[in-house]
């Protein structure tokens, strides 16, 4: 009887264990990655032993870590991609830094600085739990679509789809709930405004891939790298964004002016043109 005993118990501990291995290699599962690279765009990392975070190569389709560091230019513009199908836009000009990502509810990103638009999927129809931190707001999510614009003083949160609670980072028990086309702004004092209506299309300029102008006169989106041509952008193939379908996509360049047909001036009576 005592054998039997110690035999139920070394196997509800194994039971336990090998849950846990599960649970573990389910969070190291989760991934983000680089899905579209546009401009200018760095990446550092901390190497293990080294204080000072340093720019990495990288590429489309390359994993990310927490701690990582990305940091836009002026013409830069990053679409990252979640293993669950959620995705953010990183506009030019931002810095955000990749936080924890295996624990429950997932901290997306703290946007140091600049724009960003997030698109958390929801899992099977239910909640997606996430949070979004800036330096002034908490930012709690459970499947929706919104814009994050920080500030040196403020950030604003636009909700394009669902619902999302703001918070003040020092006020965490008056947030401000968020319900579709409304906005709201958080600054270092205070808890967030009371929800304001915006233009659903408000931000989407900010957020779209960018064009140049080549010598020929023709538009294209900005590449990344040297030797690349300005109408060409790293890639997925999937690489767009839900409710957004120009997001990581590629738009064929204009004709030049010079190969359009040329309209002949229709004759006036008398002659003139």
């Amino acid at each position: 009887m005592q054998i039997k005993k110690y035999l139920l118990i070394i196997n509800i501990v194994a039971m336990l264990i090998l849950i846990s291995s599960c649970l573990v290699y389910g969070q190291d599962a989760f991934t983000a990655r680089v899905l579209t690279i546009e401009g200018q765009v760095e990446i550092s990392r901390q190497a293990a032993g080294q204080v000072v975070m340093q720019p990495i190569a990288f590429k489309a389709e390359d994993t990310l870590r927490a701690g990582d560091r990305i940091t836009t230019g002026k013409n830069g513009r990053l679409v990252l991609g979640l293993s669950d199908g959620s995705q953010a836009v990183i506009a030019p000009k931002t810095s955000v830094v990749i936080e924890e990502l295996s624990q429950s509810p997932r901290t997306l990103f703290n946007i140091i600085k600049g724009k960003t638009r997030i698109h958390i999927e929801k899992l099977g129809g239910r909640p997606n739990p996430y949070k979004v931190n800036t330096p002034t707001a908490v930012i709690a999510v459970r499947g929706t679509i919104f814009d994050v614009m920080v500030g040196e003083s403020d950030t604003e949160v636009f909700l394009v789809e669902g619902e999302v609670a703001v918070i003040n980072r020092r006020l965490p028990d008056r947030p401000t709930i968020l319900r579709a086309g409304e906005m709201t702004r958080v600054r270092f004092e205070g808890p967030p405004r009371n929800p304001s209506a915006f233009k659903p299309d408000r931000n989407d300029n900010t957020f779209r891939p960018r064009e140049v102008v080549r010598p020929d006169g023709a538009t294209g989106r900005i590449a990344n790298g040297p030797g690349t041509r300005p109408d060409t952008v790293q890639k997925r193939p999937d690489a767009s964004i839900g409710a957004r379908p120009d997001f990581g996509r590629t738009v064929t360049a204009t004709p030049p002016t010079a190969n359009r047909p040329t309209v002949k001036p229709v004759a006036r009576p008398g002659g003139r043109p």
